[in-house]
């Protein structure tokens, strides 16, 4: 017997459908398509690799960040200089619970590395521009 196509899909396959299954669910929540909710970044907390979805997000300066949590385990969202007694921390979610979600307003320009402080093989890291026609990137 022949298997479903869906049964072959990869990782990656199924994260991005996980993706477009949020923001269509949030565009139908809110009464218009996902795409033109807000022009918040959006990144997806995983269990799996690679973790942080997309593990390096793009956005134009002062553009809001939003993490969602969909899976059934608490996470954080911890920039990486919080660690560091010599550089500002600029953000840190505290543990995120299941379903729940957490948002830096927006950031300056540069490059921010973060991570899961409950479980540190989880990192991304946002890259933020002066270029305001930079689309937030899923």
């Amino acid at each position: 017997m022949k298997k479903p196509p869906y049964l072959a899909w990869s990782t990656a396959d199924v994260n991005r459908l996980r993706i477009m299954t949020i923001a269509l669910g949030i565009g139908t929540a809110t009464g218009g398509l996902a795409m033109s909710l807000s022009s918040a970044t959006q990144i997806l907390m995983e269990n799996g690799s690679p973790y942080y979805i997309p593990a390096t997000a793009t956005m134009a300066s002062d553009t809001p960040i939003r993490w969602d949590n969909p899976t059934p385990t608490h996470h954080t969202v911890t920039h990486s200089d919080c660690m560091k007694e010599d550089r500002p921390c600029l953000f840190d979610s505290g543990a995120v619970a299941p379903g729940g979600h957490f948002t830096v307003p927006g950031l300056p320009v540069g490059r921010y590395p973060y991570h899961c402080g409950i479980h540190p093989i989880m990192r991304g890291q946002l890259v933020v521009t002066d270029d305001p026609s930079t689309p937030s990137q899923l």
